[in-house]
C-alpha cells in the first residue's frame, strides 16, 4: 500500500475516523434527482456500479454471500453516487485499491467508494478509505498498518 500511496497523484491521509468522516461529509455530492424516469435511471446506474464493485471484490478478495462473507456492500440507493463497502481486515488486499479506482471511469467517473475495514462483523470499523477517480483518502492507521505489512 505504501508504494501505491507514494505513486498516487492525490492521496489524502487523515489522522482519525472523525477526520475521515468530516472529509467525506465535505466532499459528498448532494443530488436531488427528480422522481420518475431520472430517478429510475440514476438508481439503475447505482446498481450497475454496485454490481461492478461486487464482481471485482468477489474475484480479488472473496465472497459477499454464503457462509463466510469477507465483504458486504450497502445496496441501498442514496442518490449521492457513493457506494459503501465493508471488508474484513484479514481479507483486504491493498492492491485492490487501484483496481477499484479503475472502475471509476466513464459513467461511473463521479462515483465514490467508501471502504470500511472490520476485524470481524460484530465490531465497529477499524479504519476507512474513500476512493474517487482522482483521490484516495485514507485513515492514517490503515495506511500505516498496510505499509508495515507490505
Amino acid at each position: 500500500m505504501f508504494a501505491f500511496l507514494r505513486k498516487s497523484p492525490k492521496v489524502l491521509v487523515v489522522p482519525t475516523a472523525d477526520a475521515f468522516w468530516s472529509h467525506c461529509n465535505d466532499t459528498q455530492r448532494i443530488r436531488h434527482t427528480p422522481d420518475g424516469p431520472e430517478a429510475n435511471a440514476e438508481e439503475r446506474l447505482d446498481l450497475q456500479a454496485g454490481q461492478a464493485i461486487k464482481a471485482l471484490l468477489e474475484v480479488e478478495i472473496g465472497p459477499e454471500e454464503g457462509a463466510a462473507p469477507v465483504h458486504i456492500q450497502n445496496w441501498d440507493w442514496n442518490d449521492d453516487r457513493c457506494r459503501g463497502v465493508a471488508v474484513l481486515r484479514r481479507a483486504f488486499k491493498p492492491e485492490v485499491i487501484p483496481k477499484l479506482q479503475a472502475l471509476l471511469v466513464g459513467e461511473f467517473a463521479d462515483f465514490q467508494v467508501i471502504v470500511s475495514l472490520h476485524e470481524d462483523w460484530k465490531s465497529e470499523a477499524w479504519g476507512h478509505m474513500k476512493l474517487s477517480a482522482t483521490q484516495v483518502a485514507v485513515q492514517r492507521n490503515v495506511a500505516q498498518a498496510f505499509a508495515i505489512a507490505a
